[in-house]
């Protein structure tokens, strides 16, 4: 289609999918997501509500074309570049904790900003720098100027004070992760083809040797910002474990034991909540987790003659027998070669009829998902690379991964849930 004519489409389409959203707001007597300071941080429906939350992803797809059109590929290409600013802006905002020393009503002027983010660093930064910073943030939304020389909150930033797992999440991107995305290249150079967990860009970047999941426990505040930022991520639209309720007939198992790797404990509440637990249950958390409350979860009373909470080392031979082993957001961590490994410990305790259950990611095909769920999609993807050297699974990936172990043996099934982002 001729770009003109994709333009006109375009702003038609964007017009009627706003239509529908506006239209179903109004109708509940509902405020839209909003960048004002006490405005709504989300929108206020659900997947559930299925055109109106359709139309979202769709009116975002639409927009963003229509402004890439508008910027055109050169412009388009040069501001990708340098796009990297925005994580200096956000990595200087989380680092020295500006947000909270902007009023949550009213302003504050710049240099009454710096002094007080000064005295918290005991660091000379100076008004300029943190202008500069705050400025280059608010072309993201992140604070405003509504005054000249004087600072406000917008939404965004105010969530930086209010919401900590999502202050985690800005901080675990930006310092964690991010001086790893500047060494992928060079560690796949290094390392080409490698499925090994301790040649990752993490390993050069942080200067150390360990694999990511024994690196995170190293230091107490690190490994609670990480577990606060996968609480942000996960409560993303499409990460619920009602999914996982709804989407199998857990019913349909008629064993006693269930077996949960990676288990946590509001997992552990919806599964109860989703089939009958009339029998003693074990969930086991994965290796590297402590058997702590913290880690693992405490379990309800309601369920506490009935489920046992334990840890289990992935890579030892499984030893408890059960119709069903589940595993949740597992594999994910794992390159090929080390998840074949997982599934052939299993292999010991496996009878005739036996289920193995894998909640976790499926990329999807190329275009078949919308541009906000394809874009979530493709960066995890990439930030597996850089953490752990693994990566997302397309169908297909998830049907080889399986067939290596069961030498062909066992049927395969995939599917996810509608609404759901994890297979």
């Amino acid at each position: 289609m001729a770009s003109v004519d994709r333009m006109t489409a375009l702003a038609k389409e964007i017009s009627g999918k706003t239509a529908i959203i506006t239209d179903f707001l109004t109708s509940k007597g509902l405020e839209a997501a909003s960048y004002d300071a006490n405005g709504l941080a989300e929108f206020p429906y659900s997947p559930k509500d299925e055109a109106v939350f359709q139309a979202r992803l769709n009116l975002a797809a639409a927009t963003k074309e229509l402004y890439d059109i508008t910027v055109g590929p050169k412009q388009g290409l040069r501001d990708l570049a340098w796009d990297c600013t925005n994580n200096l802006s956000l990595h200087a905002i989380w680092d020295f904790d500006i947000a909270r020393e902007v009023p949550l009503e009213g302003t504050i002027s710049y240099e009454d900003l710096t002094a007080k983010v000064e005295a918290n660093n005991d660091l000379p930064i100076g008004v300029l720098n943190l202008r500069r910073l705050l400025r280059h943030a608010m072309t993201n939304r992140i604070f405003c100027e509504p005054v000249r020389n004087h600072v406000a909150h917008t939404r965004s930033s105010r969530l930086l004070v209010e919401d900590e797992p999502l202050k985690s999440w800005a901080g675990f991107i930006s310092n964690d992760v991010w001086p790893a995305v500047t060494q992928a290249v060079k560690a796949i150079r290094k390392w080409p083809a490698s499925e090994e967990p301790t040649e990752t860009p993490i390993n050069p970047a942080l200067d150390q040797s360990l694999p990511w999941s024994e690196f995170i426990l190293q230091d107490e505040v690190f490994k609670k910002r990480y577990n606060l930022a996968m609480q942000a991520h996960g409560g993303a639209a499409g990460y619920a474990f009602e999914y996982v309720v709804r989407g199998y007939d857990w019913a349909s198992l008629g064993t006693p034991l269930l077996s949960i790797a990676g288990g946590q404990k509001p997992r552990l509440r919806l599964l109860g909540r989703g089939r009958s637990l009339s029998e003693p249950q074990v969930c086991r958390a994965g290796p590297g987790r402590d058997a702590d409350p913290e880690t693992i979860g405490i379990v309800p009373d309601h369920l506490a003659d009935r489920v046992t909470l334990t840890t289990h080392d992935f890579f030892t031979p499984q030893a408890e027998f059960a119709e069903c082993y589940f595993f949740r957001h597992v594999f994910h961590c794992f390159s090929d070669k080390y998840s074949v490994q997982i599934l052939h410990t299993l292999i010991p305790a496996l009878r005739r009829g036996s289920r193995t259950i894998i909640n976790d990611g499926a990329l999807p095909e190329p275009g078949t998902a919308s541009y906000l769920e394809e874009r979530t999609a493709r960066s995890m993807d990439c930030l597996m690379q850089v953490t752990v050297n693994t990566r997302k699974r397309e169908a297909d990936n998830w049907t080889q991964l399986l067939r290596g172990p069961t030498r062909g043996s066992a049927s395969f099934a995939c599917g996810s849930p509608r609404g759901a982002r994890c297979s």
